[in-house]
């Protein structure tokens, strides 16, 4: 399932389904320690749709060790792509140009303080923060995932941990090599429990988060039996949900788990497109985006189908609101199905006079059913009480004939 949530405005919109904020958080795994699996490296260059994706590899954890890069280049010279790298020690005369003109920003494992103090003292941070808008993938192992973060955290005494503030641009906290190293995964539920650091995600060697537009989209793995966990606070310990997984190891599946988000992401963008055309009231455009025997329900349960039928509802919608629009705030897709939720708004128009007291608006939902590349049917979800009161007072103010219902709400 894909969910998107809006602030209501079309550019903002438009962007989030272009270019969605994407990040991938790795427990552990990649080139620098399964360089033979290739898995999950090759599931980030599939997540640009460019024959060569350009890659860029930041070391500042380990303080742009040359091994570590060395590394980098010996597995992505192989791959499809452009590799490159950025060290601090030896940077760019433009660093904001050099990293906006990436695809992917990969951050190597090490010290997550390291990451904060370079990037803060160099403004690579903000830079970062710019990427992200931009639709940039920025990935991470270790210390590169922890960094995406809200609460990241420093070694404290006695084998506790300390809370380091790290970029935000994911909520919670991240523990990698999860698994693996129990002396920090016992410092972190420690953490958690004392509320040091916020509830975050147990992430093993092998598997990784993978976020879009700050939600998790789902956890895959380059290993069987790789696991990911919800860590949440309990009064004297932590509660832990493990994820469900894709495993990317069968033949092709990291293209085709892919190729089904573009398939959703194409659906969403139809039905972005349709209501850009109910709000600029183009019937003419509106009805391009519906399949020949398309059926619309309403709130009250009428039923219109067809085109041409259709075409005649959004036209006396119109007349009847001429400042109707949709404000969707949250986008749900799950295959062909979409589900909308916002707000629906416009103004009665009655005795060729639009007044303000004559406006409503009212929470709603919508159902999308896609076929093809078109939309097969249309549900409204809306209480229109707000609209019959409004109708009714105007039909006993002014004694004109005004039906307390339509066909479009």
């Amino acid at each position: 399932m894909i969910s998107f949530v809006t602030d209501n405005t079309s550019k903002t919109v438009k962007q989030k389904l272009n270019n969605p904020r994407q990040i991938v958080a790795l427990g552990g795994g990649m080139f620098s320690m399964e360089p033979e699996n290739g898995i999950l490296d090759k599931y980030i260059l599939n997540l640009v749709k460019k024959p060569q994706p350009k890659i860029c590899f930041l070391g500042t954890a380990s303080n742009d060790g040359k091994e570590y890069i060395e590394m980098f280049y010996k597995f992505f010279q192989k791959q499809q792509c452009i590799p490159t790298h950025l060290a601090l020690t030896d940077p760019p005369k433009d660093l904001e140009d050099f990293i906006l003109s990436q695809d992917i920003i990969h951050v190597g494992g090490g010290k997550t303080k390291l990451i904060i103090q370079k990037w803060k003292r160099s403004g690579l941070d903000k830079i970062m923060r710019k990427a992200y808008d931009r639709g940039i993938i920025l990935t991470g192992m270790s210390a590169g995932a922890i960094c995406w973060f809200e609460d990241g955290f420093v070694s404290g005494p006695n084998d506790s941990i300390k809370k380091l503030q790290c970029l935000g641009f994911l909520e919670g906290s991240f523990c990698p090599h999860y698994e693996d190293r129990e002396k920090l995964r016992e410092a972190y539920h420690g953490a958690i429990m004392k509320k040091t650091i916020k509830e975050g995600y147990g992430v093993e060697d092998g598997a990784a988060l993978h976020f879009v537009n700050e939600e998790l989209l789902r956890v895959v793995t380059s290993r069987v039996n790789a696991r990911a966990f919800k860590v949440t606070p309990l009064k004297v310990d932590v509660n832990e949900t493990v994820y469900e997984s894709v495993y990317l190891g069968d033949e092709g599946m990291a293209k085709r788990v892919i190729d089904e988000d573009i398939k959703k992401l194409g659906n969403i963008k139809l039905v972005q497109s349709f209501i850009e055309s109910i709000n600029s009231h183009k019937v003419s455009d509106i009805v391009k985006h519906l399949t020949d025997d398309h059926l619309f329900r309403d709130s009250i349960g009428i039923n219109v189908t067809g085109i041409e039928d259709m075409q005649e509802a959004w036209e006396s919608c119109f007349m009847l609101f001429p400042d109707y629009s949709i404000s969707p705030e949250n986008i749900i897709c799950s295959g062909d199905e979409i589900a909308i939720f916002g707000i629906a708004s416009g103004t009665v128009f009655i005795g060729n006079r639009v007044n303000d007291e004559n406006h409503w608006k009212v929470p709603a939902s919508w159902r999308a059913l896609i076929r093809g590349d078109k939309i097969a049917k249309w549900c409204v979800y809306a209480d229109i009480e707000p609209i019959r009161n409004i109708r009714e007072r105007l039909s006993e103010t002014n004694g004109e004939a005004v039906k307390t219902e339509t066909e479009i709400s």
